[in-house]
């Protein structure tokens, strides 16, 4: 055995010593235990791998490396490449077509735990045959590690080579011309059946999500039906929003283009929810706050939809109940023109918002839905179908998945599994148990009057942590330039000091009296260049107590933003502090701060 193994190593050292005077386009392959020869090895598929790819644990590098053309600027050993391929059972050919800097670089390739170590040196793009791997049917994951490099960067890879019997029946994969969806992953909905011949007046559900199942990016969305959606969101790390949105009746993903009759209206909010405009993905209102909420713990939404007074719109109301809460509250009330209808096409989905983190799985539980119809009845809804979009309708992804555990509905999505639900399969739960909700002790919705802009003559800015005041953004960038009626102008947070400032930045403003204020308007800089997402408001009399008004969020957006508060508050001192920027800078900008009143 040892006289193998010592002539093994022998052989090794052999290739790797005349390695050093091979042109560039010779392939050099270490066989730990096939002796197939790399140089003749059979390809069939060519993949592209940008779309195919992520970077291992390290979401913050995906929009650095990754694109539709492939992997590029790889500089660091420290990232390793993990690409998945569907494919079938037997052995697969792999290959990449790659270039590396001058000197080339060692490169570690596994499969399903079989590795080959590799030294690929060529300047120019060729087609590198990387070995002969065993797989079983399904998803595979190719990962490509830099053991050492000799030049400015790793490699730049174009496409994934692949060939053999497991590659015989084609192979799945995401396409370049789906590079953005697909590597957000498969999008699943559950639609439920409701009774027929009967107006839905409230809709009730059920969500919680595992430990470990809240991946960067989800929306656990338990609330939808024709107009709009209602669920749990991950933003970032320490961001988890609750977000309840109607779609505007005019088709268009800009909300700057729907016409005034067209738009949805807010008619209240909750303490601390932030409505705004959104777009991109269709386009209208949208309410939201940071709640915080924890995996392991059951959350209950519920929805309710009805004509309004107004002759041809609807409204929308939804109320969550968070147990360590311990009662309803209202999110928001949300009025849609050109609309007259109780709630229709009750559903759920699960998808994922973040292209970083298409290769993790995440999973919800969508539990005991009821819907409360006219005639004053609780209706059980048990039964519902599977659905999927477009993603996994074309075969691109695979890995989407919907079932029941007991009285609830599960869907999964996202990470590459292998097992998944056809879709418009049929899907049953057992009976769960009828809501406890009192619908006449929900929070009354109170509907805003019209915000009416504060006269700030004389107003001053007394404190303020940092401003750009030495000419490195023209004539503007001072605080009190928030107060100057000037949306061209605005308060920059020092960038030219030594230390720069950082958040929290704030800025605190002298009304020169006591007045009545009902909330806040902001403006952001025009440019939306440092955006500020996460603010603070806190007011007092004296510029020496303060109290809270609470955490709030604003939108990337040039437009006004109102922050309303829960009652009518009378203050002299308005102090603003800005907690994060969009960018994730340590700088911030606002164009505007204008407290108002509603009528």
């Amino acid at each position: 055995m040892n006289n193998k193994i010592n002539k093994v190593l022998i052989l090794f050292f052999t290739i790797a010593l005349s390695f050093l005077s091979c042109d560039a386009e010779k392939i050099v392959y270490f066989e730990d235990l096939i002796g197939a020869d790399a140089a003749n090895l059979e390809f069939t598929q060519t993949v592209p791998i940008g779309p195919n790819s992520w970077i291992k644990n390290n979401t913050s590098q995906d929009g650095t490396l990754i694109s539709a053309e492939g992997i590029h600027n790889w500089t660091s050993t420290d990232h390793v490449i993990r690409t998945y391929v569907r494919t079938g059972a037997g052995d697969l050919n792999v290959g990449l077509n790659i270039k590396t800097s001058e000197g080339g670089s060692k490169f570690k390739v596994t499969v399903n735990g079989l590795s080959k170590e590799l030294i690929i040196t060529t300047e120019e793009y060729v087609d590198y045959g990387i070995g002969v791997f065993p797989v079983e049917a399904g998803y595979n994951t190719i990962e490509i590690q830099a053991l050492s490099k000799n030049g400015t960067f790793v490699g730049d890879i174009n496409s994934l080579l692949l060939g053999g019997s497991a590659a015989a029946d084609g192979v799945i994969y995401n396409p370049v011309d789906n590079f953005y969806f697909g590597r957000r992953g498969p999008s699943v909905n559950i639609g439920y059946k409701t009774p027929a011949g009967k107006d839905v007046q409230y809709f009730y559900n059920e969500l919680t999500v595992a430990e470990g199942e809240d991946v960067l990016g989800s929306f656990f969305m338990a609330n939808g039906h024709s107009q709009g959606y209602f669920g749990l969101q991950v933003n970032s790390s320490s961001e988890r929003r609750i977000l309840f949105s109607i779609w505007s009746a005019y088709n268009t993903d800009d909300p700057n283009q729907i016409p005034d009759d067209y738009k949805v209206t807010k008619l209240g909010a909750g303490d601390g929810v932030t409505v705004q405009d959104f777009g991109n993905e269709g386009s209208g209102l949208q309410s939201f706050k940071n709640i915080g909420w924890k995996t392991g713990v059951t959350y209950k939404f519920l929805l309710k939809g009805e004509p309004a007074e107004v002759e041809g719109s609807t409204d929308y109301t939804g109320y969550f109940y968070d147990p360590e809460v311990g009662e309803w509250v209202m999110i928001a009330s949300l009025r849609r023109p050109q609309t007259s209808t109780y709630l229709t096409g009750a559903h759920s989905f699960l998808e994922n918002f973040n292209p970083a983190t298409g290769n993790q799985t995440r999973k919800g539980s969508y539990g005991n839905q009821w819907v409360y119809t006219t005639d004053g009845v609780w209706n059980e809804v048990t039964e519902a179908t599977f659905g999927v979009d477009a993603t996994a309708a074309n075969g691109d992804r695979m890995d989407f998945y919907g079932g029941s555990e007991g009285s609830s509905f599960i869907m999964k999505n996202c990470g590459f599994f292998n097992d998944y639900t056809d879709a418009g399969s049929a899907l049953s739960r057992s009976a769960g148990t009828q809501p406890d909700v009192d619908l006449n002790a929900l929070p009354q919705i109170v509907v805003l009057g019209p915000a009416t802009e504060l006269d700030r003559t004389g107003w001053t800015v007394v404190d303020f942590s940092s401003e750009e005041a030495s000419g490195g953004e023209g004539d503007t960038g001072r605080a009190a330039d928030v107060l100057d009626g000037n949306l061209d102008s605005y308060w920059h947070s020092c960038w030219s000091c030594d230390p720069a400032g950082q958040h929290p930045h704030h800025i605190t403003i002298d009304m020169g009296s006591d007045k009545l204020v009902n909330g806040v308007r902001f403006y952001q800089r025009q440019t939306t260049s440092r955006s500020i997402e996460n603010l603070e408001i806190q007011i007092s009399t004296d510029n020496v107590t303060w109290t809270s008004m609470g955490d709030f969020v604003l939108a990337k957006s040039a437009d006004a933003q109102d922050v309303d508060f829960e009652t009518p508050q009378t203050f002299r001192y308005l102090k603003f502090i800005a907690n994060s920027s969009h960018d994730g800078s340590i700088y911030a900008a606002m164009a505007e701060i204008i407290p108002f009143t509603r009528d």
